[in-house]
């Protein structure tokens, strides 16, 4: 049975995915914020599928403690693990201002490249151990509205100017430079990245958007693929072994990241940065 952690799985494209697992008999393992949703959705999974090994874990990913702790616990209680999908994201574009997590980051870059960040150092070993070990991290097909895009380093937390949909796209491309950055250090684990397109999504889940962002994110879902089919190509590069490559569009194929992913400097610089904010010195300091 193949042991799966996927954060964000209590809602979205993470619940068909955790659901979809679940169906294929493996024991999924969801990282979610909040713990009544988490309980719903392992019970309902549970319910539908027939597999009992559908459990969650409290984390909140923009929390850098947080996401240690739920990482330590699940190492104490499962001590293997086959597949990690960093799958939660934040994006909310009612925000006008960077929001400041107790980390002292900025809450789009905690929880979009921080926690996998720390989530994949903190389960690399187990990965390794096992035979088929791979780690899932999740882009945006709107980087490709940004072909020459490149990361800011002076501006990685919003510290001159701040737009949520910048800052996501950002954070995005600094996930995508990780991962590829991590495929040359680790070789005993696969790690590869899937690009997702519009989804439709459930629009009661956005209460703080205006009447005309809310229209506009229904008109958007009229031309959006449903939650399911996507979960369906996570699901897919989470159990077969017939992918080699790196990024892959929902349909399976491969594709190139944005041009700027492969600098191998700043991939050097990124990852050196991240091991920075998260080292002890760095949280003793704030």
């Amino acid at each position: 049975m193949k042991k799966v952690i996927i954060t964000g799985g209590n809602s979205g494209i993470g619940y068909q995915a955790a659901k979809q697992l679940a169906e294929k008999h493996c024991q999924v393992t969801l990282f979610c914020r909040n713990e009544e949703r988490a309980k719903n959705a392992c019970e309902t999974i549970i319910r539908e599928t027939g597999n009992p090994h559908v459990t969650s874990f409290l984390a909140d990913l923009s929390d850098m403690d947080s996401a240690r702790q739920a990482a330590a616990a699940y190492i104490k209680e499962q001590e293997n693990l086959d597949i990690l999908i960093n799958n939660a994201a934040d994006f909310d574009l009612s925000v006008k201002k960077p929001v400041l997590t107790k980390d002292g980051l900025e809450k789009q870059f905690a929880t979009n490249v921080v926690a996998p960040f720390i989530l994949s150092q903190n389960f690399m070993s187990l990965l390794k151990e096992s035979d088929s070990g791979r780690i899932l991290n999740i882009s945006s097909q709107g980087l490709q509205a940004y072909p020459f895009i490149q990361l800011d380093f002076d501006n990685l937390q919003g510290e001159k100017y701040y737009s949520p949909s910048k800052t996501y796209y950002q954070n995005k491309l600094s996930l995508l430079m990780l991962s590829l950055y991590m495929r040359k250090q680790v070789k005993d684990v696969k790690i590869q990245a899937i690009r997702v397109p519009s989804v439709k999504v459930d629009i009661k889940r956005y209460s703080n958007l205006s009447y005309f962002m809310k229209k506009l994110y229904q008109l958007k879902s009229y031309f959006s693929i449903s939650p399911d089919k996507m979960a369906k190509t996570y699901v897919t590069l989470a159990t077969e072994d017939g992918y080699k490559g790196f990024l892959y569009t929902e349909k399976c194929q491969e594709v190139k990241a944005n041009r700027f992913a492969y600098d191998a400097n700043a991939q050097n610089r990124l990852y050196q940065l991240l091991g920075h904010i998260t080292s002890p010195e760095a949280n003793r300091k704030n």
